[in-house]
């Protein structure tokens, strides 16, 4: 059979053009792309066959992760995703190429070298990045991309997204069932998935005509939820149960109201989101929703691979469904105003 390298010097061109050629890759003319696959074919060259997922043609993906500062691998969250990514990439026998984006102040100042590499495939983008950012890795790779954990409407890319709107509406459900009405949620930064949930969490309040009690924050971490419990208690003592963003800030909340000598759920009940392995050793365990992490990877991965082999179908976004893990941080509503009472005004 006829090497790539004979088909490059047949059609004048360098064996990266053939190689983008024979795994339809962008960055090519049509006039080039059509001279080199009449080449290839006269050559009796065997193509990829694509009408498979696990095409051999895909040897090689990029993933790319926003700076995280303990690593995107021992990340509470992203761990697992990224167990995801590669058990997949392993059983098809993938190479993956992992590094995170050097941004600062929110500007991405230059790509890992791999990115250009003629093997790159696809990238896999994970976890919330601006827009522009994705636009320039993109332009700039000129390889097929897929988000995970991050999207945005009327966009090219093919997206992995977590049900979080159904998610916090599950436990705000749960909560209501319980007989709680005054529930205050603590947010975060505006990324899409955060955003879903504080939707998540106004709509069901909007349902039962109740007022949203929201605290912004820019942290998604257990100093952030420590903050915000203290700032719960100042703006709204009549709270009786606060919803988090996700875990960690979980974990802070119940640190703080710990401190302050309140106990969960007797005085507060708590509910967290993503189901990190720390919510079942806290004491008490925390009532969180959920996500499938591996899935996210492994279905971020299926749909590369998909636009790979079909570079020109409609963008997809693909929903990870969630489920309500019931642990031993939620209760029924106290029954007195036990921050009037001064039962705990210390911190």
């Amino acid at each position: 059979m006829a090497s790539t390298r004979e088909i490059a010097r047949k059609a004048g061109v360098s064996i990266g053009t053939v190689s983008r050629v024979l795994n339809n890759k962008p960055g090519v003319s049509k006039e080039t792309r059509q001279r080199v696959l009449a080449i290839a074919e006269k050559l009796n060259y065997s193509l990829p066959n694509r009408s498979s997922l696990s095409s051999v043609a895909v040897t090689h993906l990029g993933l790319l992760t926003r700076p995280m500062p303990e690593g995107f691998a021992a990340n509470p969250f992203y761990a697992g995703v990224y167990h995801g990514i590669e058990q997949i990439c392993r059983e098809l026998r993938i190479n993956l190429y992992i590094s995170s984006l050097d941004i600062v102040n929110s500007k991405l100042r230059s790509l890992p070298s791999f990115t250009h590499d003629e093997r790159i495939n696809g990238l896999l983008l994970v976890g919330a990045m601006p827009r522009e950012t994705v636009d320039a890795i993109a332009r700039s790779a000129q390889v097929p991309v897929v988000l995970i954990d991050n999207w945005y409407p009327n966009t090219p890319w093919d997206a992995v997204m977590i049900d979080n709107v159904t998610g916090v509406e599950t436990a705000m459900d749960y909560l209501f069932e319980c007989g709680h009405r005054q529930i205050s949620f603590i947010g975060g930064p505006a990324h899409p998935s955060i955003v879903e949930r504080q939707f998540g969490y106004v709509q069901a309040m909007n349902r039962h005509h109740l007022p949203p009690n929201i605290l912004p924050t820019d942290k998604l971490e257990a100093a952030g939820g420590e903050s915000a419990a203290a700032e719960i208690i100042r703006r709204w003592p009549e709270t009786t149960a606060i919803v988090c963003a996700n875990d960690l800030q979980a974990v802070g909340v119940l640190r703080k109201l710990t401190t302050l000598g309140f106990r969960v759920p007797e005085h507060f009940s708590l509910v967290g989101f993503d189901d990190i392995g720390l919510t079942q050793v806290t004491v008490p365990s925390i009532t969180t929703v959920r996500v499938e992490r591996d899935t996210l990877g492994r279905l971020g991965v299926e749909l590369l691979l998909g636009r790979i082999n079909a570079p020109q179908r409609p963008p997809i976004r693909s929903i990870v469904g969630v489920s309500l893990v019931k642990r031993d941080s939620v209760g029924l509503p106290r029954a007195m105003d036990i921050v009037a009472t001064g039962l705990a005004t210390q911190g």
